[in-house]
């Protein structure tokens, strides 16, 4: 009879901004913290509150056949400034503890995200791939899956047999993706191979607008013949667009193959050659604040704007005024804008209660760039403790963890404000609160690009606009001032060359 199957589960995810303040260890123990059999019990529920790819990972395997997980620390939070070194410190520690306690381990799985880093570590990803690797040497096979905005180094791919990324952005394919890892993974652990390895880094480092999936462009095409590639013999095709403000040495779009040595290093060129080609296709044009404001007030269509320079799904703080003000200014009605985060205000609401109206005062503990304090006149229209069920796309069927939260008028403006850091890209947010998104002339969302599979039953692509306001999410990158992003880079740098450079591990030389 063979044995039973031991599996050691590992979570860690974060996207880090450089250009944002450290994320600490309460941001991680407020979004998502849990060891041990927590992991197993919070993956059961109907709606939990962790990373999509952990219960659908458990449900694959459960299908798989018999094992035994040994789950240790999954931890996840919004995307934000380089982790406080000694929480990852920690973190390490303690999964390797787990690990060396643990006996006769059959595989691993990791989620992460990919794209970490750490106040004192530049590649927390490869680190943890590396410690678990050394622990537990050659023969345990460990599969990653990623964000399709991970950093890859080196470090990750030569300490793991296989890893597997999102394929979709806006982001709805977290379980497909944990699923196929679970089936890679178990067989790997049944068959004994060794997946050999080649990888691409391109000096590309794209604005995240640009690496859409349901556009039709470039990186969509890309992503369509990296699935294609893959075989029987290349069981996993990793094509990474990256996250620029991570700003990291390692920055720029990977292409990774897994499996037969020489079927993978000609799946990794050809594809990165046809990369190179049509790397024109990684520009993309914005509309101005005052395009938006234009729009907010025509009698066209109703319209979505999505604020590109306040995106707290990518490590914005979520309280930048610019359109905000804007809005304002031109005395603009029927607008809904969220979320605005800003704990100081949401307490405001609350203490001041449901249908007060007072003199509020924005931002009044905060100095952040672009984020100006206003004083305004404001109803309390409801309040919430901020547990929200996602409805669609990035959040749909997780529990969010939005903080005390209120919904307010100002002048002719309804906004969500919020205390935890979340991206606006669920409807549920809204509808929370009892609005009805289809009934107002403008919808204001600070996201970047998730937004689209969450209100696409609102506004179709030619509603939506992508506003060109400051902030730490900007993608004019000449705006921030990079220190560690390799240069050149292509669009940043126009003169970019390439020489197809590339690196992977192999075991049958």
């Amino acid at each position: 009879m063979p044995a039973i199957k031991r599996i050691a589960i590992i979570g860690l995810a974060l996207e880090s901004n450089r250009f944002a303040p450290p994320t600490t260890a309460q941001d991680f123990f407020q979004s998502c913290y849990l060891e041990g059999a927590d992991i197993l019990t919070e993956a059961q529920k109907d709606a939990p509150a962790m990373p999509q790819e952990v219960p659908a990972f458990i449900d694959e395997i459960n299908r798989l056949g018999e094992w035994q997980p040994v789950p240790v620390i999954v931890t996840a939070t919004s995307p934000g400034g380089p982790a406080d070194q000694m929480f990852f410190a920690r973190f390490l520690s303690q999964t390797l503890e787990c690990l060396r306690g643990a006996r006769g381990l059959s595989g691993v799985y990791i989620c992460s995200h990919g794209a970490m880093t750490a106040t004192g570590d530049h590649d927390p990803d490869g680190t943890l791939y590396l410690e678990v690797r050394a622990l537990l040497g050659p023969d345990v096979p460990i599969v990653a899956t990623i964000d399709l905005h991970a950093n890859i180094s080196e470090t990750m791919v030569e300490n793991a047999d296989a890893i597997i990324p999102y394929r979709t952005n806006p982001h709805i394919d977290q379980a497909p993706c944990a699923r196929e890892g679970a089936q890679l993974l178990w067989r790997l652990m049944d068959s004994g191979e060794k997946l050999d390895s080649a990888c691409v880094r391109l000096p590309i480092v794209a604005p995240t607008i640009s690496l859409l999936t349901n556009d039709g462009g470039i990186f969509a095409q890309l992503v369509e013949n990296s699935k294609a590639a893959q075989t029987k013999d290349v069981p996993a095709v990793c094509v990474a667009g990256g996250f620029a403000f991570s700003d990291t040495s390692y920055n720029g779009i990977t292409i990774s193959a897994f499996g037969d040595s020489s079927k993978a290093k000609r799946i990794v060129h050809d594809l990165a050659q046809w990369t190179w080609a049509n790397r024109t296709g990684f520009k993309k044009e914005l509309t101005s604040v005052e395009r938006a404001i234009e729009l907010a007030t025509s009698e066209g269509p109703n319209v979505l704007l999505g604020d590109m320079g306040d995106n707290p799904g990518g490590g914005g703080r979520g309280n930048t005024t610019e359109i905000l003000e804007a809005l304002l200014a031109a005395g603009v009605k029927k607008v809904l804008f969220g979320l605005f985060i800003d704990a100081d205000l949401a307490q405001q609401c609350h203490e001041q209660g449901e249908g007060a109206e007072f003199e509020a005062v924005f931002n009044r503990q905060c100095d952040d760039v672009n984020a100006n304090r206003l004083s305004l006149s404001i109803k309390v229209l409801k309040l919430s403790d901020g547990l929200v069920e996602g409805r669609r796309g990035l959040y749909a069927g997780r529990t969010v963890k939005l903080g005390a939260s209120a919904a307010i008028r100002v002048n002719g403006i309804h906004m969500v404000v919020i205390s935890y850091r979340t991206q606006c890209a669920d409807p549920g947010f809204f509808e929370h609160f009892g609005f009805d998104i289809a009934s107002y002339k403008a919808v204001v969302v600070k996201s970047r690009g998730h937004f689209r599979a969450g209100f696409d039953e609102f506004f179709t692509d030619g509603q939506i606009y992508e506003v060109d306001a400051d902030g730490l999410t900007t993608p004019v990158f000449s705006r921030l001032k990079f220190k560690n992003l390799p240069r050149p880079v292509y669009p940043m740098d126009e003169d970019t060359e390439w020489h197809g450079a590339g690196w992977g591990k192999m075991h049958n030389l």
